[in-house]
């Protein structure tokens, strides 16, 4: 048995390193080597909105003459993070970067912490899935809300396991904060904490459909208190009810439905919303990321061969872990939040979607697959032990 808890921990330090190190060799030699990467077309406005918010304490934009106008198109979570380690503590863009990696080493961690809350034997693997996740290790690398956005919804979904696990009303609440605050950070998980109180009367956790429909509304009041709070600065200062209008324009140029219902024929409507569900889909789900970013051929050639067999590696035993999934409520629950996820992606934005927006899904993919390549091994281990015996 001591000999079983010291190698976990050798493979566990051994896969923490290389893993560290395949995100620094990532940021070495592609952020490095092209600084100007790690600024995408959303940076400058969360660069902008973040001083303003360091200067004046709004979240705004402020132009040369000292005029402040109120903005309301995306959320403070991300500018508030980058007013404290950019403008209060001086950190360069490299620097924030480096820490945006540590948060995603983090991420990872909290995944093992949810892998073992459910079984202890998937741990490392969905450590591993989840720490060497290409789409995550690239995008964090930028200017950009993943890092902490997956860090503070994986802290979510731990927690809220361990609710499942012993029903305890505390634990409702705790779990609520950090929804909240990722919600702050990237809206896309507005409507999630609804999705989870209906989740939430489907297990009956506490075995009493009363106790369980006060959880529910106490996750509610708690989730959307805070959430609620900003719609109302939202009207005040700019006339709008949305958590964030940068929804509202998502829907309405990439949308489903404006994609689908381009043609006036109901027909081809019809086949159009089947046509762009399952081209978003596979998108969604099958791009395995890249290296296009970093403007060497060689690198981008390195990174396909990688992250292909990683992509196929993962999504074998994610496919054998849903299939095996059966009345198991924590990994139902991690499905569950993963049909969030696929469904307001494909709704929003449609085919424009691509492996970023699969990241906040990482947590749950990692365990899942890991729980599938459990089983697998198990299947083959049967099969060698009933070769054995009937040689024996």
């Amino acid at each position: 048995m001591v000999l079983q808890v010291n190698k976990h921990k050798k493979l566990f330090i051994v896969i923490l390193v290389a893993a560290i190190l395949f995100k620094l060799s990532i940021f070495v030699f592609g952020v490095m080597r092209v600084p100007e990467s790690i600024l995408d077309s959303d940076s400058e406005t969360y660069l902008v909105t973040a001083k303003t918010i360091y200067t004046q304490g709004v979240f705004g934009v402020q132009d040369n003459s000292g005029k402040i106008s109120y903005t309301a198109f995306k959320t403070p979570g991300y500018p508030v993070f980058l007013a404290i380690v950019y403008n209060a503590m001086k950190i360069p863009f490299l620097g924030i970067i480096l820490l945006q990696l540590f948060l995603t080493v983090l991420a990872g961690l909290v995944t093992y912490k949810i892998a073992t809350e459910i079984d202890y034997r998937l741990g490392i693997l969905s450590m591993a899935i989840a720490l060497f996740d290409p789409p995550t290790s690239v995008f964090s690398l930028k200017i950009m809300t993943e890092a902490l956005y997956v860090l503070l919804l994986f802290l979510f979904i731990y927690i809220f396991i361990r609710y499942l696990k012993n029903g305890k009303i505390s634990l409702v609440i705790l779990s609520a904060l950090p929804l909240a605050a990722a919600t702050f950070v990237r809206p896309i998980s507005y409507f999630l904490g609804m999705g989870v109180a209906i989740f939430m009367v489907y297990a009956n956790i506490p075995r009493n459909y009363k106790k369980t429909l006060i959880h529910a509304a106490v996750f509610l009041v708690m989730v959307y208190s805070f959430l609620g709070a900003w719609q109302i600065r939202n009207y005040q200062r700019v006339g709008t009810t949305s958590f964030a209008v940068v929804g509202d324009t998502n829907f309405k140029i990439h949308g489903l439905v404006s994609n689908a219902e381009k043609s006036n024929n109901y027909f081809q409507q019809g086949i159009n919303y089947v046509s762009y569900t399952w081209q978003s889909f596979v998108n969604l789900m099958t791009l395995p990321g890249s290296l296009k970013y970093y403007k060497s051929k060689p690198f981008a050639i390195l990174g396909k061969a990688i992250f292909y067999p990683w992509m196929v590696f993962w999504l074998i035993g994610f496919l054998v872990g849903c299939m095996k999934i059966k009345r198991n409520i924590y990994y139902q629950f991690l499905l569950w939040i993963m049909l969030y996820f696929i469904a307001v992606t494909i709704i929003n934005i449609s085919n424009a979607g691509g492996e970023r927006f699969r990241i906040p899904m990482v947590a749950c993919i990692a365990v899942i697959s890991a729980y599938g390549w459990l089983n697998i091994r198990d299947f083959w281990e049967k099969r060698k032990n009933v070769a054995v015996d009937r040689r024996s």
